[in-house]
C-alpha cells in the first residue's frame, strides 16, 4: 500500500471501505487457501500473515485452526489498530507487529519456524526484485512442510486481458455500490475503478513468473490455485 495515502485518515478509511467492495468470489478463495493448508498441514501451530490489514486473513486462520497461533504484520498504523481489534478475540493467540516488508528488516523481530505464511493483496506494491527477495525469506521462516500461499493482484498478459479485467471488476464494483444505495452509473464507477488510489502504486507480475521464482527458489508444489484474471492465490510448499 502506498505510504501517502495514509497520511489521511479519512482518506485511508474511505480507500479501505472500497477496496472491501472490490474482491469478487471471496469465499471461494477462503476455501481455497484453507484446502491447501489443510492439505500439507491438516493442523497447523503457527501462521504469519503479511501485509495483514485489517487482520482478515490471520482471523480466518485462527478461526478455521483453533489450536493455532499467529502473527500479523502491517506497516500502517492504522491497519495496525483495526487489526489489534479485530484479533483481540483471539487473546494470547494472535500477535501484532509492526513492520515494512520493504526492506529484510522486517523479519527482525519475528522468529520461525511458522506452518503456515499468507499475504492478501500485499506484495504486489514491492518491485519486482524485492519480491523474489521476500519470497526467500518468507522460505527461511517456513517449517518443513510449511506451506506459503499469496492472494495477489497479478499483471495481465496482454492490454486487451487487462481491459477485460477493468470492466469484469468495474461491473462487480457497479453491483456492490448499488446494493448499498448509491446513486451512481456504471460510466461513473469505472472511472473511479480505472483512477483508483493505489493504482500508480501497483507494480504487477505475471502469476507464471512469480511460480517460476518460487521453483527457483526450493519451494515444491507450486501453482496458481485459482485467478480472476489479474486476481490470483498462488504458492507452494517447503
Amino acid at each position: 500500500m502506498p505510504a501517502e495515502i495514509w497520511k489521511d485518515p479519512e482518506v485511508a478509511k474511505a480507500f479501505l471501505t472500497e477496496r472491501s467492495l472490490l474482491i469478487p468470489d471471496r469465499q471461494r478463495q477462503v476455501e481455497v487457501l484453507l484446502r491447501v493448508i489443510r492439505f500439507h498441514r491438516p493442523a497447523p501451530g503457527r501462521v504469519l500473515d503479511l501485509g495483514t490489514g485489517d487482520g482478515i486473513f490471520l482471523t480466518t486462520l485462527l478461526e478455521a485452526f483453533p489450536t493455532a497461533s499467529g502473527v500479523a504484520v502491517d506497516f500502517s498504523p492504522l491497519m495496525l489498530e483495526q487489526a489489534r481489534q479485530k484479533l483481540a478475540k483471539f487473546g494470547q493467540r494472535a500477535a501484532v507487529v509492526e513492520a515494512d516488508l520493504q526492506t529484510p528488516a522486517w523479519k527482525n523481530s519475528l522468529t520461525g519456524p511458522f506452518d503456515g505464511i499468507v499475504s492478501g493483496f500485499a506484495i504486489h506494491h514491492l518491485p519486482d526484485e524485492r519480491k523474489r527477495e521476500l519470497y526467500r525469506e518468507i522460505y527461511g521462516l517456513l517449517g518443513q512442510n510449511g506451506v506459503f500461499l499469496n492472494a495477489e493482484h497479478v499483471a495481465s498478459a496482454s492490454p486487451a486481458i487487462e481491459q477485460i479485467f477493468n470492466d469484469a471488476m468495474s461491473e462487480h464494483l457497479y453491483q456492490r455500490r448499488r446494493e448499498k444505495g448509491e446513486n451512481v452509473t456504471l460510466e461513473d464507477v469505472r472511472r473511479d475503478y480505472v483512477q483508483r488510489l493505489d493504482g500508480p502504486a501497483n507494480i504487477l507480475a505475471l502469476v507464471e513468473d512469480q511460480c517460476r521464482w518460487l521453483r527457483e527458489i526450493g519451494f515444491r508444489d507450486v501453482d496458481c490455485f485459482w485467478k480472476y484474471f489479474e486476481l490470483a492465490i498462488f504458492g507452494g510448499v517447503k
